[in-house]
């Protein structure tokens, strides 16, 4: 399992929301391009930053993010406010590994529909984040009566071969994984399963591993010191 650090932007600084509120973000004194070279350092292999002014709609982050794209020597992959074919295509030809979307996919499916026609299912990961099984939009401040597990049916149906899965209750809280969420999720098959939210231990990264996802996105934990990524890594990485 590919343990994944998250670099989250909010006025070109890093920073991390509480269960997904962006008034109560925890700025940190890290600057994004420092973040990028510390998490590489530590042995990442990919980088999920997250545009999280762009995805609540109060701004962008677009200059940072290009930055980070183009000093990078890992993969990154760019989530936060990707509402048009134009903005995927932009980052994707900047060099970015994935694109990933979210609100798009719920409420205008014939936009995401497009993007995996033009560039492929293997470069879009469809975000699903979730309350207690039903899909969050806009920021996580909107909760559907979508269920998280027949979204994800969809995605698959569409041809997208990523799914990243996050539990609103938990992201931020240092709370523990989702871990049924995640089992559904991957017992569905057919998809690289990504994971975040709630990550407090080194025993959450075992969880996450003996759940079957592809990888795991690690925010506030890595920042705070409460596990390092290194460590994350190599429990990951070893056999169950």
């Amino acid at each position: 399992m590919k343990v994944i650090p998250a670099i989250d932007i909010v006025s070109r600084k890093v920073a991390r929301l509480y269960m997904g509120d962006i008034s109560k973000a925890t700025v940190y004194q890290i600057k994004p391009l420092e973040a990028l070279r510390k998490w590489e350092r530590e042995g990442a292999e990919i980088i999920h930053v997250v545009d999280l002014d762009a995805a609540y709609g109060r701004g962008s982050n677009m200059e940072t993010i290009l930055q980070l794209i183009s000093e990078a020597s890992v993969e990154v992959q760019v989530a936060g406010g990707i509402r048009s074919i134009d903005k995927a295509l932009t980052l994707l030809e900047a060099g970015a590994a994935r694109v990933v979307i979210g609100t798009v996919f719920i409420e205008r499916p014939e936009v995401a529909e497009e993007i995996v026609r033009q560039v492929g299912g293997d470069r879009v990961v469809v975000a699903l984040d979730h309350f207690e099984g039903k899909v969050a939009i806009r920021g996580w401040r909107e909760v559907t009566e979508r269920l998280l597990v027949d979204e994800v049916r969809r995605a698959k149906g569409m041809g997208f071969r990523w799914v990243l899965v996050s539990s609103v209750a938990r992201d931020g809280t240092l709370g523990g994984i989702d871990e049924k969420g995640v089992e559904d999720v991957v017992r569905l098959g057919g998809l690289n399963v990504l994971v975040a939210g709630g990550v407090s231990s080194l025993e959450d990264v075992e969880r996450a591993k003996k759940t079957g996802a592809y990888g795991l996105i690690i925010g506030r934990a890595l920042y705070e010191g409460v596990i390092s990524l290194r460590e994350a890594i190599r429990v990951g990485g070893k056999d169950c």
